[in-house]
């Protein structure tokens, strides 16, 4: 067999890409979220995310803060500003949250009815255990999904319409 140059590094490379590329596709760990490298979330909590948002604030004649990207403000917000281990236990609460309804329901909270939903939301509020991870991941993404949705472009245009300060300047006032 005769081997030349050309076909001996055309050979390598592809030997090479292929090893390169065999552990991604063997491992079977969910995606994580591209946008967010701080946290260890993965598409699915992504998506459930958006579920509790849309819960917390739902839509009605108004948009909700699903169909705003509260949870996206919420999850940057985690990802860029807090400190490592606020992200770590957040993470490991909504590892609890998830589990505890999967644990209830049998399915994913995503995949729940909104009665169900409320239920779930409901008894989250009600835990107040200061050093509970659930507690903490709840309390943490309803205080930033009500912040994102409240800085949204839909809510400072249409409901609460933003005007810069000072504003206009009127010289002749009665008095």
């Amino acid at each position: 067999m005769h081997v030349n140059r050309r076909s001996a590094i055309r050979q390598l490379l592809i030997i090479s890409a292929g090893a390169a590329l065999l552990p991604a596709c063997v491992n079977d760990k969910k995606p994580a979220a591209a946008a967010y490298n701080n946290l260890d979330i993965s598409v699915d909590d992504e998506a459930m995310l958006a579920a509790i948002a849309g819960t917390l604030i739902p839509a009605t004649d108004t948009p909700g803060a699903r169909e705003v990207d509260a949870h996206a403000f919420a999850l940057r917000m985690l990802n860029d500003c807090y400190k490592k281990e606020d992200r770590e236990r957040f993470v490991s609460g909504l590892q609890q949250f998830r589990d505890g309804v999967r644990k209830k329901y049998n399915k994913s909270y995503a995949a729940c009815t909104s009665v169900e939903q409320e239920a779930i939301i409901t008894a989250a509020a009600a835990r107040q255990d200061a050093g509970d991870d659930a507690a903490y991941f709840y309390n943490t993404f309803k205080r930033l999904t009500i912040q994102g949705y409240t800085s949204s472009e839909y809510y400072l245009t249409k409901v609460e319409v933003y005007k810069l300060v000072p504003g206009k300047y009127i010289s002749s006032v009665p008095v």
